[in-house]
């Protein structure tokens, strides 16, 4: 079996991002000469171009893994449209964009035929063995070459994606847990979470909430299957981080009594009603409607929401790192602040130096201050390490996840799934689904698990 890392998922209580204060700063000092202008950006796929008549604007292509960016990913979309105001007449960024599996889809055709965009997200369960194959560039002369990017990337959240190379540098930070309707508990009398909640606790506002004709938390697993973010932190408490290691190389099974006993957990959140009844059948998107409506207490999902929820909850909103464990003897303060999929560079960059240097250019900007604030703006989390960073009176939900971060509580130091490998990974969210639907036992669901292993 090929293994994604062979390092340990270390309790490193990493900081993708520094802690924000309520001043904003200006952007730092850049390792290269920035280039100036104004400019808007382009879209769809395409090769390499110059434009026509001056022979200077190179165009590259950022392959993303949603069909609308202006809308799905709105902060990166609004970073390149920055970058392309800064370097018009200079450099030009594209974007191909397609829904996220035929994103994924389209990389390995692309990659085969050697057609690949200059930059691309990648899921992080293949992207190693993209690096393998040869197809992708590594970055670890671009961090040479402009040091205030590789100051901006904490050394944890560079070695999530080097495998020997530096075949990716992080899109963005998951922050992930449980968001909580504030006005739902105050209806049902039932007390806000906390960081410390006890899972005894927690079964006992999960029947309270029921009890007041509330579902606890909005869960949907149809074409969602990856919508396990908030279980992670589950996971970890039993001692995944310290025992992925012997997993993977045959040393120890996912069958284990830890595991058993956290995927026990899922099991008896299902009997007792924490998800919907129709959980099957409805989507991610189709739970977080029913919790921004009322209709749930909690929601399963990252700071990636934050504007959304903002919209349509506004001040409503709070965020939990969700239960503790006494039946484990492992770290139990974990919250899930982790780098997230890697950004990736096409190898064949290297073989054309005005493409290398839009490239460069493009990343150096990406992980700038400027690019920084705009995600904060965005209530993202950016993968660098700025701390002079405004957040505005309005961000309620990052706000809230930013309270939990300040709780001070270890991340490992890299996403548990991530880790794994393709086939390993989707087996994993299928097992742990499963579980909580009651398709399959706990030891079932990890016995498919050690059947997925190919050593």
């Amino acid at each position: 079996m090929r293994f994604k890392k062979m390092a340990a998922i270390t309790m490193a209580g990493i900081m993708c991002a520094g802690l924000l204060t309520g001043c904003a700063g200006t952007a730092g000092e850049s390792g290269k000469d920035s280039g100036t202008g104004t400019g808007a950006t382009g879209s769809g796929a395409g090769p390499v171009t110059e434009a026509a008549g001056t022979g200077e604007e190179t165009t590259i292509t950022f392959g993303i893994h949603v069909a609308d960016p202006a809308a799905q990913e709105k902060v990166t979309y609004d970073i390149v449209q920055e970058f392309n105001k800064k370097y018009a007449g200079q450099y030009k960024v594209e974007f191909e964009a397609a829904d996220t599996e035929t994103h994924k889809t389209n990389m390995k055709l692309e990659a085969a035929d050697g057609s690949l965009p200059q930059v691309f997200w990648m899921d992080s369960s293949a992207a190693p063995e993209f690096s393998e194959a040869g197809y992708l560039l590594d970055l670890s002369g671009f961090l040479g070459e402009y040091s205030s990017t590789a100051s901006a990337l904490d050394d944890s959240v560079l070695q999530a994606f080097n495998n020997g190379t530096q075949y990716g540098l992080p899109y963005q930070c998951n922050v992930e847990g449980f968001f909580y309707n504030k006005e739902v508990f105050d209806k049902a009398g039932v007390t806000y979470p906390t960081n410390g909640t006890t899972y005894e606790e927690f079964l006992k506002m999960v029947a309270d909430l029921n009890a007041a004709g509330y579902t606890p938390i909005a869960q949907g697993s149809k074409d969602s299957n990856f919508a396990i973010w908030s279980y992670l932190a589950f996971l970890t408490r039993y001692g995944y981080s310290e025992n992925i290691n012997a997993i993977l190389t045959g040393n120890m099974k996912f069958s284990n009594d830890d595991m058993v006993k956290c995927f026990q957990k899922l099991q008896e959140l299902g009997q007792n009603k924490a998800f919907p009844s129709n959980m099957s059948t409805i989507s991610y998107f189709d739970a977080k409607t029913s919790f921004e409506n009322g209709d749930c207490a909690l929601l399963n999902t990252g700071a990636w929401d934050c504007a959304e929820l903002d919209q349509t909850m506004g001040d409503k909103v709070g965020f939990w790192w969700g239960p503790t464990f006494s039946d484990s003897t492992y770290e139990q303060k974990i919250s899930m602040k982790v780098p997230s999929a890697p950004l990736c560079v096409s190898a064949k960059v290297a073989e054309d130096e005005k493409v290398k240097a839009a490239v460069y250019a493009f990343l150096e900007f990406y992980y700038s201050q400027e690019a920084a604030a705009l995600s904060y703006a965005g209530s993202v989390f950016p993968a660098t390490n700025y701390t002079d960073i405004t957040v505005g009176d309005t961000q309620y939900a990052l706000k809230a996840v930013m309270a939990s971060l300040a709780d001070g509580w270890q991340s490992p130091s890299a996403q548990p799934d991530q880790i794994l490998t393709s086939a390993v990974q989707s087996q994993l969210y299928d097992s742990m689904l499963g579980v909580m639907m009651g398709n399959y036992t706990p030891e079932a669901a990890l016995q498919k698990l050690d059947d997925q292993m190919a050593y």
